[in-house]
């Protein structure tokens, strides 16, 4: 029986707090009952009426129900207002990199308030063991030297309340990672916000990133201990000029995409896409280029995946799905699909004359699995070959709408340009 067919009524009840069912007076656990639905299926029904009810809401534009969803989701998020004032026009690139990455700065330069000089003691007992008494104290210093440090309030911040020996809860706000985390999750947040049909906004939103770029790395912490030395947060020195956890904080985001971390709305459908078109504008422009994997990603969920109606992790119909992966993999191709042709090879033990079987999915392609994410084979000529003619086939599926057939079309014309440039 299908899920939205289930029901808690009958002879059972349900607990008050868990959701779990169990037979009421009348009934009995050796009798048929109703299909009973897990805490997590009862959980996600209540998430999903919540969600309904902010892309119902006339009253909110669709950023807003972006950011309503978000916090019924449970999405990462982080500050936002300085980005937001920048997108507003209340400033310029190079005034919110600086408001933006100044507290970090003082927290890198620091160490992090002094508690990696603390947190790094925990392996001093072993290294005084085994240097002279003179070595250990170059080292590292006297144990005395890093107590922890009463560090100040933040009244927003719930996990910095006192704890009962009257010494501050760690939070992560007071570290150089957990603001960093922050840092992008609020710029990646932003990017859901603006259509990918909105260039000069999802632009200046790109020019904001480069502009952290630029910014001087912080200077180091002094001393620098051997256990900073060894913390890979000050080991190389540099924050900016790499844009240090850029990359990891947008691989958490990526658990945000329709059937995973989000749902099928059309504001998430929406975010969903946006996020991808500012991603690929990091790669086109060369701010960030290791992000083309994630483009290839995109392809191959549009054009190499099976979709199944109603998956544990895609509980959609497969044409919504197909919808979605292709509007997001044409989206990819308009913006950073030269640079990913630019990466093609006639290596990875494909055959660039190969004509792979367009029902071929999944297993069933010869670059699929391992070397699907690494090596040659991920950009073999045979595959641009075999995502050309599956633009082309879902160009004539009536199944979908209009304006994905219309997506799909150009991304054929697309990588059949680039082949004609050969």
């Amino acid at each position: 029986m299908a899920d939205e067919n289930k029901t808690l009524e009958g002879t059972w009840i349900e607990e008050e707090e868990g959701g779990a069912l169990f037979p009421g007076l009348d009934g009995s656990p050796l009798f048929e009952g109703p299909d009973i639905l897990s805490p997590w299926r009862i959980q996600e029904s209540e998430m999903a009426k919540k969600v309904d009810a902010i892309v119902q809401d006339d009253k909110l534009d669709e950023p807003a129900k972006i950011d309503a969803i978000a916090k019924v989701r449970g999405w990462f998020l982080g500050p936002t207002e300085i980005v937001y004032d920048f997108l507003a026009g209340e400033m310029d690139a190079e005034e919110a990199a600086a408001k933006l990455v100044a507290p970090i700065d003082e927290t890198y330069t620091s160490a992090d308030r002094g508690r990696a000089y603390y947190h790094g003691i925990g392996g001093m007992g072993n290294q005084l063991k085994s240097h002279s008494p003179e070595k250990a104290l170059e080292l590292w210093g006297t144990e005395e030297g890093w107590l922890l440090p009463n560090l100040p309030r933040f009244p927003d911040d719930e996990s910095n309340d006192e704890s009962d020996d009257g010494s501050d809860d760690e939070s992560d706000y007071n570290t150089t990672e957990g603001q960093l985390w922050e840092l992008w999750y609020g710029i990646l947040h932003a990017a859901k916000r603006i259509p990918w049909t909105d260039t000069a906004q999802q632009e200046r939103l790109i020019s904001l990133v480069q502009a952290i770029n630029a910014r001087p790395d912080p200077p180091p912490p002094s001393p620098m201990t051997k256990s900073l030395q060894g913390n890979w947060i000050w080991q190389d020195g540099k924050v900016w000029s790499t844009l240090s956890m850029l990359g990891p904080s947008a691989r958490e985001m990526w658990n945000e995409g329709c059937g995973c971390g989000a749902g099928w709305t059309i504001p998430e459908q929406h975010a969903w896409t946006n996020i991808n078109a500012f991603v690929a504008r990091l790669v086109s422009s060369g701010t960030d280029t290791g992000f083309e994997l994630y483009g290839s990603w995109a392809l191959m969920n549009a054009l190499e995946d099976r979709h199944k109606d109603k998956e544990l992790h895609s509980r959609a119909p497969a044409i919504m799905q197909a919808t979605v992966h292709i509007t997001v993999a044409s989206v990819w191709l308009r913006i950073a699909g030269r640079y990913m042709w630019s990466l093609r090879t006639e290596g990875g033990g494909i055959s660039p004359d190969l004509k792979v079987d367009l029902n071929a999915r999944e297993k069933k392609l010869p670059w699929y699995g391992y070397y699907i994410h690494v090596g040659e084979a991920r950009h073999c000529m045979a595959r641009w070959d075999f995502w050309k003619r599956r633009f082309e086939q879902e160009s004539e599926n009536q199944d979908l709408p209009e304006e994905v057939r219309e997506l799909a079309r150009g991304s054929a014309e697309i990588i059949k340009g680039f082949f004609e440039e050969l």
